[in-house]
């Protein structure tokens, strides 16, 4: 296995006035031109989203709802006018009238998903297209050539927002107003740029500072933030308005225009122009500290905003809703900033970098463990592993061949077949997507290849967790099912069932989807059938996780979570908790609430990985594996500590600090 030599290298971008967006060194990640037909997300394959996220339709306009085939039902789908439509300009995002048959399905839904009380009055189908599972990022260079609807009511934009949860930071590179079609507006050719920020943190902490001045402001006014409550918090607004044809020399309405951003941990800088060449910048704010996590785009059509703002025209609503007036989008671009860190491997070091990494491979057999963040892995030559875990930061890896191997841990795959069934081809790249629920979009990007290149035999999915169905979809029930009828059998109905106990002896069966089991009784008895999802137990008594399920949580304290034959995952939530995996290939996770945890290595186990080992922690071992103690050896590799106890079996131990050494050498 060869190892990291680290270097750290320094991208500098320009913060003095620029009039074009300086690219040079920026990674290309989208280029997004809507030919042939949009690459829709389908919760496995694809690129682009076409609802808000978890389901819910209506956001910031009265009597309009974001809307797509698929909803409703076929036969509302069948008298659905398209929002969506590929043109030889690109693709159109229209807005809709409703017909009346399609209304009633609409209420029933919203209803389903929080938003009844709301549903009477929409009127109004409109289209958007997101990477809200797909693609998220911190900085880098975002760009639309897009044509404005005309006609008041319609509210395009172009835009990103926050990829956790919560809302905001937003950064709005354009939003613009339809003009008037029977007079003129104050609103005509205005399009707007803004960045909007409060006090919390991507974990919903309030840790940031708002104390922040626009020094690139021209005036006084323009050096302070507007601000706002949006219930519970204030939204600080840095915001300029643009009037394109007497400030720009533009017609947003005639022809299609550039609008891009390049955001960095500076600054914000926003740029207009009749096309990139022409780009020149028009607004800057400096980075408020709230705008530094991932971040997802959002192309959208509004229409009839609350509050009375922008109201449609009775006398023009057929003249503004024809198909032909619509938010054209021409191309969608999008670069990253690089990785300022550079591991080499190499026989020299053994660095560990968590942050964003460029990582090197050498011409020989490597395994590459790159660390959480935004990481771009070149491979070269020889026959490479690669161990990835799911987090919030995408990963893209060029020279990924046939001899090739990507151990993917923590993803909602079910095997190397999953896996294989989600790759989407992205221009020349492939993209194997893994969703969001609904935070936190997780893509790997494949350079220069074809989906047609890679087989099973390429992919090792271990230590799967589903996607948390029932967060990210609004008509999901908020609360378990339960033995609600006493007859001692709890089922769903629903593909994905969360089934609780309430502590009380049941027999629980799951479903294809990802199910959560909750148990508290030690009677209960849990059925999964082998072709379901990444499913999820959760208990409180002593258990040995049943078949099929691939991750048990021991939330119990002083109770004992033993593993199945095959690679489990399985995670200590409360102080005093044993833990077993048996064979097979099984990761250990000591949560933070974890104290005095135990885990118990059986002879033969495979190779195992523990997280999250701290002091008062303990490793007991069988008594042949200690009698051959002499036999170990104990390496300092780039994951952390790894004792083999011989050929075939393995424990590797994570830790960062490198101080895992003394506490591996006192295994009881």
């Amino acid at each position: 296995m060869q190892r990291l030599f680290l270097a750290v290298f320094f991208v500098v971008l320009p913060i003095a006035a620029m009039s074009q967006p300086d690219l040079s060194g920026t990674v290309p990640i989208l280029d997004e031109t809507f030919e042939g037909h949009l690459n829709r997300y389908d919760g496995k394959s694809g690129v682009w989203s076409t609802l808000p996220r978890r389901g819910q339709l209506q956001t910031n306009a009265a009597e309009a709802v974001f809307l797509d085939f698929g909803v409703l039902g076929g036969e509302v789908d069948a008298t659905l006018p398209a929002v969506h439509a590929i043109t030889a300009q690109g693709l159109a995002l229209r807005t809709v009238a409703l017909p009346d048959s399609a209304k009633p399905a609409l209420r029933s839904y919203m209803q389903a998903t929080g938003q009844g009380k709301q549903a009477e009055n929409i009127l109004y189908a409109t289209g958007q297209i997101t990477t809200s599972h797909t693609w998220s990022q911190t900085y880098g260079y975002f760009e639309i050539e897009a044509r404005i609807p005309r006609g008041q009511g319609r509210w395009p934009a172009f835009w990103l927002t926050f990829a956790g949860i919560g809302w905001p930071p937003e950064i709005d590179i354009f939003e613009a107003y339809g003009s008037g079609l029977e007079e003129s507006t104050k609103k005509d050719q205005r399009f707007n740029t803004a960045v909007l920020f409060d006090t919390l943190d991507s974990d919903l902490q309030p840790t940031h500072s708002v104390e922040i001045e626009n020094t690139f402001a021209s005036s006084p006014e323009g050096r302070r933030a507007s601000v706002k409550s949006r219930g519970k918090v204030e939204v600080h607004t840095f915001s300029r308005h643009h009037y394109a044809d007497r400030e720009l020399d533009a017609d947003i309405y005639d022809d299609f225009h550039v609008y891009a951003a390049l955001w960095t941990p500076e600054t914000i800088t926003f740029f207009f122009g009749k096309d990139r060449d022409s780009l020149r910048e028009i607004y800057r704010v400096p980075t408020p500290e709230d705008v530094n996590d991932p971040m997802f785009i959002v192309a959208n059509d509004q229409f009839t905003a609350r509050g009375g703002i922008l109201p449609a025209k009775a006398s023009e609503l057929v003249r503004v809703l024809r198909p032909e007036n619509a938010f054209m989008v021409k191309r969608i671009s999008v670069r990253a900033l690089p990785p300022t860190i550079e591991l080499r491997m190499s026989e020299g070091a053994n660095p560990y970098d968590p942050g964003d990494s460029l990582v090197f491979d050498t011409p020989g057999d490597d395994e590459i463990t790159p660390g959480e963040g935004f990481d771009i892995i070149t491979l070269t030559g020889g026959a490479d592993r690669l161990y990835l875990t799911r987090g919030r930061a995408n990963k893209i890896i060029s020279g990924f061949g046939k001899d090739d191997l990507l151990t993917l841990e923590g993803y909602p795959f079910t095997g190397a077949a999953d896996a294989l069934s989600r790759l989407t081809q992205v221009g020349d790249d492939v993209w194997l997507p893994s969703g969001a629920d609904p935070a936190w979009p997780h893509t790997v990007i494949f350079r220069g290849t074809e989906v047609a290149a890679f087989d099973t035999a390429q992919f090792d999915v271990r230590w799967s967790v589903g996607l948390d169905i029932w967060l990210a979809n609004a008509s999901r029930a908020d609360t378990p099912e339960t033995d609600s009828d006493g007859d001692g059998l709890l089922t769903t109905d629903l593909v994905g069932g969360w089934l609780n106990d309430r502590g009380k002896p049941v027999q629980m069966t799951g479903t294809i989807g990802p199910d959560r089991f909750i148990v508290a009784h030690s009677k209960t008895t849990v059925i999964e059938p082998a072709d379901g999802d990444a499913d999820t137990l959760i208990t409180w008594v002593n258990i040995a996780l049943p078949a099929n399920i691939e991750r048990g949580i021991a939330r119990g304290r002083e109770i004992a979570l033993q593993g199945s034959k095959g690679n489990d995952r399985l995670e200590a939530d409360n102080a005093s908790v044993q833990l077993e995996g048996g064979a097979g290939d099984d990761l250990y996770v000591f949560t933070p609430k974890a104290t005095e945890t135990t885990v118990r290595i059986g002879s033969g186990d495979g190779h195992d990985r523990l997280r999250g080992f701290r002091e008062g922690d303990r490793i007991a071992l069988a008594p042949d594996l200690k009698s051959n103690r002499a036999l170990w050896t104990i390496e300092d590799v780039s994951a952390g500590v790894l004792v083999r106890f011989g050929p075939d079996q393995t424990l590797l131990i994570e830790d960062n600090n490198r101080d895992a050494i003394a506490r591996v050498l006192n295994i009881q």
